[in-house]
């Protein structure tokens, strides 16, 4: 990417279950359809209608990530790696990588999925983690084939949330479709395509809309308990869906002005409610910590709504960001950061920072400067354990391991990739 006048440019890294048939048991739970009962989701919301899977699975929690996964980044063209021989190739358009979330093949299940309205196949491939073309063979779906409201569909599923929830909430003084659907775990959109032919476009108290809620993001949204500190005005609400290269953000909050950095990209510092938490709270220890007093300059993370910016194919579904490498004392904050100029200590104590937050699954960076890095965690102490979990360097720039991994063109920044919360039931990809 070229230089922007002010001498700093960022760049940005992508990205790059068998059929059986159905048990006995599995078909005589389909034949039951059994559904629950009904349940009071708060003051103005009322669930309708809520079938559940068949069967279901008592553990609601997204399975881990496979070990061993190889990442394989997109780059902007093809091209030799400088470092460690050729470009790993990005996959063919349409390939999908959320089979990686769920490589225990034993613990895929078989249900039935009625399709609620708006839902698309898309949508279910994230949500049960499969693959959509496996979901059309099972279902006899041609390839341009759509899910319809009531379809439904036999799928073997890699993890089994709940699905969505009808609800009929009764609009308040203040109320927005987009306050309405962020407080239901909804999509704006989703909620006025399906109310808006009988209520129009006006919201007003007293008005019904139907809302098909997702309950693990609704109820984080409920239980949500603000943090104290610097993340303490960051809403809850927004998720991703999909993945940082093929994806898109939902009711996105936007990084707050502070005094701990400096924002470049106003218009595209919007992320997920998970991930602009625990940068704010991560970047304000971070200098208690540091000592460092220059400026963090922080670069671009997505648009409101993510999908593509800049023309790169990553920062789609809010959980990306670039970081400008801190400059050593006394330099003007204009200069481009080259190595000589970086302030390494820093970086480390930025590392680790980001690695104590728990909330990051990895950090890119060009390979060559991990060399850096490396020095100065061995001068601070770090085992060798330590160096392992953190750092790509020195077993190559293809290896697997280490937070800290390379990708072309980050040689004057770092990209930042925030993992999925629990509750985002579609969010996908590391």
């Amino acid at each position: 990417m070229a230089e922007r006048a002010n001498g700093a440019r960022f760049a940005w890294a992508d990205e790059i279950v068998d059929s059986a048939g159905m048990s006995w048991q599995v078909s005589a739970a389909v034949l039951l359809g059994l559904a629950c009962e009904p349940v009071e989701c708060g003051a103005d919301s009322t669930v309708l209608t809520s079938r559940w899977h068949l069967p279901a699975r008592t553990d609601r929690a997204p399975p881990a990530e496979p070990s061993g996964v190889d990442l394989r980044l997109a780059q902007e063209s093809p091209a030799v790696d400088p470092v460690g021989g050729p470009v790993v190739p990005e996959p063919e358009e349409g390939d999908d990588d959320i089979d990686n979330d769920t490589s225990d093949d034993t613990k895929a299940t078989w249900i039935v999925h009625e399709v609620v309205p708006q839902e698309t196949l898309a949508q279910l491939a994230l949500r049960y983690r499969v693959d959509p073309g496996k979901i059309r063979g099972w279902n006899g779906l041609g390839s341009g084939a759509r899910a319809r409201p009531g379809q439904r569909l036999r799928l073997r599923a890699g993890r089994t949330p709940p699905p969505r929830e009808r609800v009929r909430h009764t609009v308040r003084e203040g109320d927005t479709w987009t306050s309405v659907a962020r407080d239901h775990g909804a999509d704006p959109s989703d909620v006025r395509a399906y109310n808006i032919k009988r209520t129009g476009r006006r919201l007003y108290p007293g008005l019904e809309l139907d809302v098909w809620r997702d309950p693990l993001l609704a109820n984080a949204v409920v239980a949500d308990t603000p943090p104290s500190g610097p993340a303490a005005g960051v809403r809850p609400g927004g998720f991703s869906v999909g993945r940082p290269s093929d994806g898109r953000l939902v009711n996105g909050v936007q990084i707050p002005a502070s005094a701990d950095y400096d924002l470049r990209y106003p218009g595209s510092a919007w992320g997920t409610s998970f991930a602009v938490r625990h940068l704010v709270d991560t970047l304000h220890r971070w200098r208690e910590h540091s000592g460092y007093e220059g400026l963090l300059r922080l670069g671009a993370m997505s648009r409101q709504r993510g999908r593509r910016i800049g023309g790169h194919r990553s920062h789609q579904s809010g959980r990306d960001l670039d970081i400008r490498l801190p400059l050593r004392e006394g330099l003007a904050d204009t200069i481009t950061p080259t190595p000589r100029r970086v302030d390494w200590v820093a970086v480390y104590a930025l590392v680790r920072a980001f690695e104590g937050s728990g909330a990051v699954t990895q950090i890119f960076l060009d390979y060559r400067l991990q060399k850096r890095i490396y020095k100065v965690a061995r001068e601070a102490g770090a085992d060798r354990q330590t160096l392992r979990r953190l750092i790509q360097f020195p077993r190559g720039s293809r290896a697997t391991r280490g937070l800290l991994r390379h990708s072309p063109g980050h040689d004057i920044h770092i990209h930042v990739r925030f993992a999925c919360a629990d509750h985002e039931s579609e969010c996908a990809g590391r």
